[in-house]
């Protein structure tokens, strides 16, 4: 049987995704990315799909040299750079990493160029740190280990036994001892991949500091404070440790609730809820298998007696496991298809197929099993058993838990490439065109007017006009308004989804009109 654990570790190890997944996204900027500029922008607005926390921001000029950004201000899900003072021509790349709402790091990168295009900056990223990623996994897996098992094991040993053996306790004590201690070096290793640095940096000191950072910090407190009330809940005997242990339980669901993918899913006050409920039922349900499996051993009619009363509660805490998970992944997926279209779903459904037979095996258990354990010797054994089979398949399910830390929910995708962007060429003048949003509805127009040989081109006035024939939607056209620079800006509205055609009526002076049209595509 350990054998198919390691097993199961090791294939678990070589899933973990080698990309660099979002969990927040970046759905606009200023410049827009790829635009070209004559003149270096006063600032750069990045706008993401939620508000996030800046870590590490970088400005890479054409040859190569990065260099610090540090006047950065948050204006709710927008961050506002200035950028510093680089003279020339040429690429310019915006180097980001910042802190989603779920805890998570997230990173990516903006190019534009100014005067002239021409290569992109030599920008060195880092390769993707698969150590890192397995020491986060590795140690997300002992916290788990430590909430389930030890907090878990302590409520029930103190309010469904009592069957309370030297072995569970020392069990429960280390597994309580090491959840803290892989809680501390979470800490460093969440910093380390929050500012893109490697494993042998744990030393550092502001990888430290950004680590106790935000929600993950949250959740770190609470964790920390359920697994020390369980390990006094196992080191005393006294009456408090039944509140102790009850408190370690809720403290469980706390940890959970305040960081990650679905604690911060909107709603967030049925997410919330939900990512507590289900951690508090499954803390009840896993921490009652090594108790039991020690009780199994006690051939006294008191052991069957405590297999009854947890046969009695456990239905209560499986239906509200089930109809909490079920929301979650609702609000997570959105969609059937991306069960089997997305890496989060993927996990998913791997979890399902193990989290199946751990639900047959415990209806077996208690239909079949329990109201035999009392006389017959054949039926303890195979409870014993049927528990070591249980345990291990909480442990891949832990691991294949583990690997949404690199996964984004599809929630979280559909505002990527969010935005349309064309870029529009004439004889007389060049257009750069981004719809944001590029879907139907209402949508804003920004326009970059350039001449053939990419100077600024300072027109009088601009029209735009959008038309869908094919969808009987008659031409509608709005005055764009100058936004400095060659840049003009327009709010309009594209009710269906469909190519539309896109025209730009460009007033040169008082004499001179130049139009130009380009197909545009909405989603």
């Amino acid at each position: 049987m350990k054998q198919a654990v390691w097993a199961v570790l090791m294939l678990l190890t070589a899933l973990i995704p080698s990309a660099a997944f979002a969990h927040a996204s970046l759905i606009g900027s200023d410049p827009p990315d790829g635009a070209l500029v004559m003149h270096a922008p006063a600032t750069v607005t990045l706008t993401f799909n939620e508000p996030v926390s800046p870590l590490t921001i970088r400005m890479v000029d054409a040859s190569g040299t990065a260099t610090a950004i540090t006047d950065i201000r948050r204006d709710g899900a927008q961050i506002i750079l200035t950028p510093p003072l680089i003279s020339g021509e040429g690429a310019r790349v915006v180097s980001w990493r910042v802190m989603s709402a779920d805890g998570h790091p997230v990173g990516g990168s903006l190019t534009y160029w100014i005067g002239q295009r021409g290569n992109v900056a030599a920008l060195t990223v880092r390769s993707d740190d698969k150590v890192l990623r397995g020491a986060i996994w590795l140690a997300r897996i002992v916290i788990y280990l430590g909430l389930f098992v030890g907090a878990g094991g302590a409520f029930f040993t103190a309010w469904i036994g009592p069957h309370d053996t030297a072995a569970m306790r020392r069990i429960g004590v280390g597994v309580s001892v090491a959840g803290l201690v892989a809680l501390v070096l979470s800490v460093g290793l969440q910093g380390l991949d929050a500012l893109g640095l490697p494993l042998p940096a744990l030393s550092n000191e502001d990888a430290w500091m950004i680590g106790a950072r935000g929600s993950f910090g949250h959740a770190v407190g609470f964790a920390a404070a359920a697994l020390l009330l369980a390990l006094l809940s196992f080191c005393f005997l006294s009456p408090p440790r039944r509140t102790m242990a009850l408190l370690a339980l809720i403290g469980t669901g706390l940890a959970l609730a305040a960081t990650g993918h679905a604690a911060s899913a909107q709603p967030t006050f049925l997410t919330k809820p939900a990512v507590f409920l289900h951690g508090v039922s499954l803390a009840f349900w896993l921490g009652a298998l090594l108790p039991l499996a020690f009780a199994m051993r006690d051939p006294s009619v008191q052991a069957a007696g405590i297999l009854v009363r947890f046969s009695r509660t456990i239905p209560f805490a499986v239906a509200a496991l089930l109809v909490s998970g079920v929301l979650l992944a609702t609000v997570q997926l959105e969609r059937l298809d991306a069960l089997w279209t997305t890496d989060y779903g993927r996990v998913l459904a791997i979890k399902l197929a193990l989290v199946a037979p751990l639900l047959l095996l415990a209806l077996w258990n208690r239909l079949w099993l329990t109201p035999r354990t009392g006389h017959d010797r054949r039926a303890r054994r195979l409870m014993r058993r049927s528990i070591v089979v249980e345990l291990a398949l909480v442990v891949a399910i832990l691991g294949v838990v583990g690997l949404w830390r690199f996964t984004s929910p599809p929630r979280a995708l559909v505002a990527v490439n969010d935005d349309f962007f064309t870029h529009v060429h004439a004889e007389r003048a060049m257009a750069d065109v981004t719809l944001s949003p590029g879907h139907a509805g209402p949508i804003r127009i920004t326009i970059q007017l350039r001449t053939p040989d990419e100077r600024l081109l300072d027109a009088k006035g601009l029209s735009v006009t959008l038309s869908n024939p094919a969808a009987g939607i008659e031409p509608s056209t709005a005055e764009a308004q100058p936004a400095g620079e060659g840049q003009w800006r327009v709010a309009m509205a594209a009710p269906v989804p469909g190519q539309w055609t896109l025209r730009l009526d460009i007033l040169i002076s008082d004499f001179d009109n130049l139009s130009v049209e380009a197909p545009v595509l909405i989603k």
